[in-house]
């Protein structure tokens, strides 16, 4: 056996990640690193079923690295798929980057096909290099205990039997094995972070640092072993606020979708406020205590209910819900209009200073950008009082003077 496949082989049996001569899916782009995944775990015995996607972003040289992973898994005797995204109709659809939406279409079309194949785990081509690049981007992103200890050898399906050799270990087995591979042009622009990171700073800090790339990673390996301690020490997610910091309330969020931001920005928001990650909605009510729930984009126009009603001596609002003082608005001689929000609509916020736009309010409330096109909000002679379900305006406020108050509520159907 190639003394790198034997390292491949060790990795795998140490961290579990594979049973012997079992069916794997293996993302295989026609590149260096997918190229010798596949050759490696052939060579050791697994059932393969290589699987290449192709985003539609790069023309003729897609279609000839899709041609090449086929070559390559007739070579090693794996069975081949490989299908086309329409990545770009996905990116507008959602408002995400190109980067994003391909690596979303990617790992749910290898877990569809896991599932339809019977095979045990998903194996792509992240190497030790690979790593590293990352614990810097996070590094640079402000990133906590859990962006620095980088890529795990597995995470549910998805294993990385190659997490722990050189991107130089793999060029070196590809050569002595005659093995061929593509080259993704973008891999080798700058104009992406990552490449940055991998084309000049990484070179030259091993460089100035003989050692350093193998430092960090043991450095990784020590932040894995201390985030297991502190997961095992972690306090049960509780629905009340206070006394909890941004941190602690981030390893609460961040499986719901949400980010340190949003999390600090939560901390420092009145009973009302409204913060939504891509998945969930999370609102603060009174008594420092917050509701989280499932996202769902409004299908059309949403249903408000409205009603008037003498000041309870002990009133208190609840979220998610627009109170205003009745005598004021009848005062007003009100005219009232629910309609999508525009770019240009500004509001008075409750609690904020000045006025803000709609659309800095809805990327604030964390509302994805695919969503934002279905919020409305709730004019009264012209002027926003309500941005359904994310923030109600400064205007015709509840006092202690009010005796009557106009009560709107969002009347929600299974569909919402």
């Amino acid at each position: 056996m190639d003394p790198f496949s034997q390292r491949i082989a060790d990795h795998i049996a140490s961290e579990q990640l594979l049973q012997p001569g079992a069916r794997v899916v293996v993302g295989l782009s026609g590149g260096a690193d997918s190229a010798a995944l596949l050759a490696v775990l052939t060579e050791l015995g697994y059932q393969c079923v290589a699987v290449h996607c192709n985003f539609g972003l790069r023309g003729n040289e897609a279609d000839g690295d899709m041609a090449y992973s086929r070559k390559l898994a007739w070579r090693f005797g794996a069975e081949f798929r490989s299908i086309r995204f329409a990545t770009t109709a996905y990116m507008a659809a959602r408002g995400i980057s190109a980067e994003m939406a391909c690596r979303e279409l990617r790992y749910d079309y290898f877990e569809r096909l896991r599932v339809e194949t019977g095979a045990e785990a998903i194996a792509v081509g992240h190497h030790r290099d690979d790593n590293v690049e990352t614990f810097f981007l996070n590094l640079l992103r402000g990133s906590g205990l859990h962006g620095l200890r980088g890529m795990l050898p597995r995470r549910g399906a998805v294993v990385r039997p190659l997490l722990s050799v050189s991107r130089t270990e793999i060029l070196d087995y590809l050569r002595r094995n005659r093995i061929g591979y593509v080259t993704d042009s973008t891999n080798l622009s700058d104009d992406f972070k990552r490449n940055l990171l991998r084309n000049r700073f990484l070179p030259a800090l091993n460089e100035a640092f003989p050692g350093a790339i193998a430092a960090i990673e043991r450095s990784m390996k020590n932040l894995r072993g201390n985030e297991e301690l502190y997961n095992a020490l972690l306090p049960e997610r509780s629905d009340s606020l206070r006394g909890v910091s941004t941190t602690l309330l981030h390893e609460w969020l961040a499986p719901f979708g949400f980010n340190s931001d949003q999390c600090e920005r939560i901390l420092q928001s009145v009973s009302g406020a409204v913060f939504c990650s891509p998945t969930h909605r999370l609102t603060l009510c009174p008594g420092g205590r917050y509701v989280l729930e499932p996202l769902g984009a409004q299908s059309g126009r949403p249903e408000l209910k409205g009603r008037i009603i003498d000041r309870p001596a002990d009133f208190s609002p609840r979220s998610g819900v627009l109170y205003l003082d009745a005598d004021a608005v009848e005062a007003a001689t009100p005219r009232w209009q629910l309609r999508p929000w525009s770019r240009g609509d500004r509001m008075r916020p409750f609690g904020m200073n000045g006025t803000k736009l709609v659309s800095d309010l809805l990327a604030r409330a964390g509302i994805p950008a695919s969503h934002r096109p279905q919020s409305y909000v709730l004019t009264l002679n012209d002027d926003i009082v309500w941005a359904v379900d994310v923030r109600a305006s400064a205007l015709y406020p509840v006092t202690t003077r009010t005796k009557r108050i106009i009560e709107i509520r969002h009347e929600k159907t299974n569909n919402h």
